[in-house]
């Protein structure tokens, strides 16, 4: 599993991704072009006073707005609502009209004569049960008895007007306050200072103001029977945090390191953090992984982890992730969701700051700091790649969709903050933090649009960067890079044919509705003579194709194209063998050592397997070892295995982590042998996780073994651990055996469809539903029709990480069957990610279904070559390591 449980955008959203015909076009059917709405009021403070009652999910009160007439001749406000029952409406403190149409709400103004300028009240009392959207409650059941009753607001994109009447839209910013009245017991957590709490016989009353102003989707109120406790942060900052009842220790790993974050953004930004409190609670069942409401920040409870999940895994890039947002979305926030990677990309790129300013030793390993940094951003960049090749292709900046939430996805979070590292590298450390201090100095408390980073990049430096932003912002892709390299010896020249191709020659390539261009950049070549001494030339590409030469005093040990790895791109880069092994011994970078990997793995020999499984065993840093790992898995030798096999020794369960899965590729007995006693027992939940699955991949070449492997992955379902990692990792593995889908391994199938239900953890319910389409792929008629029995039930029930889990699992069977329960959930589902991605899959099976059956047959006939092409290859390359 990933650390990153991202913001806004979820890792289910990745699953499943377009099988029919590969990249698809962003804009789908229904999709528009959205605008910023007019504002003939301007807010200037929101009053909630609310009664909510858990139990009985509902919530009534009164809002009062105070706004500021902007147009001339207003004769009603319009607000702004979904659901709510609308009981009474007041200007100035006397009753008035109002009517609802659809989802407005419009109050009469009467006869008041309002100028422009002039600024007046109004409230309305109000009521809803159990709201669809926005305010969410949640509590046992018969299936879930332990649950506890909470309740928790989640406004971002647009849905503040399901739990309150408002002008719900980012381009709108008011200070705010909350008063509340729970049951006695419960505890209120809203935006900014607790003014007061009232006790009182059987309720509790909260008071809260937050004095900078903040938009709508920002207001936050969750109640629920919390552990709490406070610390000070920089300059005596309360830092606050509410957790489940015996919990605390759980939260102090996953929070522990919010003081130093606060101190290093500070110091980046150039702004204190800029509210009277910063709160953190983690609740049940939420949608996201964390909401950044303004000063009080809303966590998925799946964060907190015990001592031994932290041995290997961090709330860091969640935690950063959300405290970055109280300056970038919240402080200054997108003027319309089209520039929402001024919230996202910049959040995403603080998370890389926060890593490189945490250089700490955590558990005897060494963590964070520059290299690390570089690696989280190479993992970044591999998310975006995979998104760009699989799903879509579209410009960071974009204002078609079909609703706001369409745009949070790695082109809005990966991509954007890999756009502001590139920046950075543009404009050098010192002006590029001038420019964003100037910039958020500049903006605070109001909207921006991506033009004002422009300008404010142009007055702090005098740089003009328009075109960056039109190539890397307002279009679309990235450099694809191939790059020769030649060495002559006569003239002491290195040459070097640099080539873009992501387009065929020309200035641009379409695709898909998004226009690709070629890349106007600096580029730092680093070449590395005899004794260690270094050469750098930094170069301007922005041709499809051009040659250059740089003199150099003797033959180059090694060359890197784009020292630092600070340009998000793919690169080819073949050099010969003795110059890439040198690169993986001896750069200093990480990502240098990864890029000789990457072009070591095109050759096979003696040398480059000793080279990666030296790397594999003593490289000092983690990421390298897993890349080498990798790669020695690609190789798919007897030498690689057993280089593999020597390496389950290292101390670091990451890089012990990414070797055991490596090993699951080598299909015998003697690679699941190794894997075995990991399996039974490490340190660290993940790699015992990954050794379950990899030993049972590793097994299936041994028939006997099936039965065996089948009663042990059961046995392993017994197993407790972080977010059922180990039962998950098993769950998986049963749908690898050989016979599920026929009948043979009836037992591991039964055992897979008994996960599917309500009461068994929502983790292991999601992985046996995801297994389950797998096996339905290949399933026999009788088989299929129950597993589909089982997704059926499943398409009734709410819940939004079992219905992902869902469509991933019918997008995997490739089945038309699934077509019918693909459109019910979309007809039935309110959230906008479950709606696109039904609408995608759906396009997706009947794409498949028409495809013609010559078709088809060609495709399973590719599918048999490709599976020839790499036994024979594997035989090949293991004659060719013992000749």
């Amino acid at each position: 599993m990933s650390e990153r449980n991202v913001c806004r955008r979820c890792v289910e959203l990745q699953q499943g991704q377009s099988r029919a015909g590969g990249r698809k076009p962003f804009i789908i059917h229904g999709a528009k072009p959205h605008y910023a709405p007019d504002i003939p009021f301007r807010v200037e403070h929101i009053l909630l006073d609310l009664e909510v009652q858990p139990i009985e999910k509902t919530v009534s009160g009164t809002v009062t707005h105070w706004v500021k007439v902007i147009f001339p001749e207003q004769k009603s406000i319009r607000l702004d609502q979904i659901g709510l029952t609308i009981q009474e409406a007041s200007v100035a403190g006397k009753k008035t009209s109002f009517s609802i149409d659809g989802n407005t709400l419009n109050i009469d103004l009467g006869e008041n004569s309002l100028q422009p300028g002039d600024v007046f009240e109004f409230s309305v009392r109000y009521s809803v049960q159990d709201p669809k959207r926005g305010l969410y409650f949640t509590g046992p059941d018969p299936d879930y008895p332990h649950k506890r009753h909470q309740v928790w607001s989640q406004g971002q994109d647009e849905d503040s007007r399901y739990w309150f009447p408002t002008f719900d839209y980012p381009n709108q910013k008011a200070t705010s306050e909350v008063i509340v009245t729970v049951p006695q017991g419960f505890t209120a957590v809203s935006n900014g200072a607790l003014l007061s709490q009232q006790d009182q016989e059987n309720r509790s009353r909260f008071h809260y103001r937050l004095g900078t102003p903040h938009v709508t989707y920002l207001i936050t109120l969750v109640v629920a029977e919390f552990e709490a406790w406070q610390e000070e942060g920089p300059r005596g900052l309360p830092l606050q945090y509410f957790v489940a009842p015996g919990r605390k220790s759980e939260g102090e790993l996953a929070f522990g390191n919010t003081p130093k974050m606060i101190e290093a953004f500070e110091k980046k930004t150039g702004i204190f953090f800029p509210y009277e409190k910063y709160s953190q609670a983690a609740v049940q069942d939420f949608i996201f992984g964390g909401m950044e409401n303004t000063s009080a920040t809303t966590q998925t409870d799946l964060t907190l982890h015990d001592a031994r999940a932290h041995l290997d895994f961090s709330s860091d890039p969640l935690v950063s992730h959300e405290l970055a947002h109280q300056w970038f979305g919240d402080l200054l926030t997108c003027r319309d969701w089209s520039h929402g990677w001024l919230n996202e990309g910049f959040a995403t790129f603080m998370e890389r700051v926060w890593v490189e300013s945490n250089s700490s030793i955590k558990n005897g390993f060494p963590e964070g700091g520059f290299e690390e940094a570089k690696y989280y951003s190479y993992q970044d960049l591999k998310e975006y790649l995979t998104d760009d090749h699989h799903s879509y292709r579209r410009p960071i900046v974009c204002n078609s969709y079909i609703e706001p939430i369409d745009l949070f996805d790695t082109h809005l979070y990966q991509k954007g903050g890999l756009v502001l590292n590139l920046i950075r590298y543009l404009l050098g450390e010192e002006l590029f933090w001038k420019s964003i201090q100037l910039y958020v100095s500049r903006h605070q408390g109001q909207s921006v649009e991506t033009l004002d980073l422009i300008r404010a990049i142009e007055d702090a430096t005098g740089r003009n960067l328009r075109r960056v932003f039109d190539e890397w912002v307002f279009q679309a892709g990235y450099p694809e890079f191939e790059v020769s390299y030649q060495w002559h010896h006569d003239q002491k020249l290195v040459e070097l044919l640099i080539q873009q191709k992501q387009t065929d020659g020309q200035a641009t390539l379409v695709k898909e509705g998004a226009v690709t261009p070629l890349f106007h950049l600096p580029v730092q070549i680093e070449m590395t003579c005899e004794g260690g001494k270094k050469q750098v030339q930094k170069i301007e590409v922005g041709e499809a194709r051009e040659r250059v030469f740089i003199p150099v005093q003797s033959k180059p040990l090694m060359v890197r194209f784009d020292r630092d790895h600070w340009i998000p791109k793919t690169l080819k880069f073949p050099r010969p063998k003795e110059m890439l092994l040198y690169q993986l011994k001896n750069d200093s970078d990480c990502m240098g050592r990864i890029e000789a990997i990457q072009e070591l793995v095109k050759i096979l020999d003696h040398d480059v397997v000793s080279a990666l499984a030296q790397t594999v065993l003593h490289d000092s840093f983690w990421g390298v070892q897993a890349e080498a790992a990798d790669a020695l898995a690609q190789l798919r030798s007897s030498k690689a295995r057993d280089a593999l096999i020597a390496a389950l020794s290292v101390k670091h369960p990451k890089a012990r982590r990414a070797i055991v899965r490596s090993l699951g590729i080598y299909k015998d007995s003697v690679a699941a042998n190794a894997i075995l006693n990991l399996a039974k027992k490490d340190e660290s939940y993940f790699v015992e996780a990954e050794a379950t699955r990899a030993y049972a991949q590793a097994s299936r070449a041994v028939v006997e073994s099936e039965e065996a492997v089948e009663n042990f992955l059961i046995a392993q379902l017994q197993k407790p651990s972080y977010r059922q990692q180990i039962q998950c990792f098993a769950l998986r593995a049963l749908g690898d055996l050989r016979g599920i889908g026929g009948g043979d391994r009836l037992r591991a199938l039964e055992t897979l469809l008994e996960s599917t239900r309500r009461g068994r953890d929502m983790d292991a319910r999601c992985a046996a539903v995801e297994t389950l389409g797998k096996i339905a792929k290949t399933a026999a008629l009788s088989q299929r029709a129950r597993i589909f029995r089982v997704f059926s039930d499943l398409s009734d029930e709410e819940g939004f990480r079992i219905r992902m889990a869902l469509i991933s699992a019918i997008s995997e069977a490739e089945s038309p069957e699934g077509i019918g329960l693909l459109e019910k959930i979309r007809r039935l589902e309110l959230d906008g990610r479950v709606r696109r991605r039904t609408m995608t899959c759906v396009d997706d099976l009947r794409s498949s279904a028409t495809m013609p059956e010559s078709i088809e047959k060609l495709k399973a006939a590719l599918e048999k070559l490709e599976d020839d092409y790499r036994r024979l290859r594997s035989l090949f390359e293991e004659q060719k390591l013992h000749s």
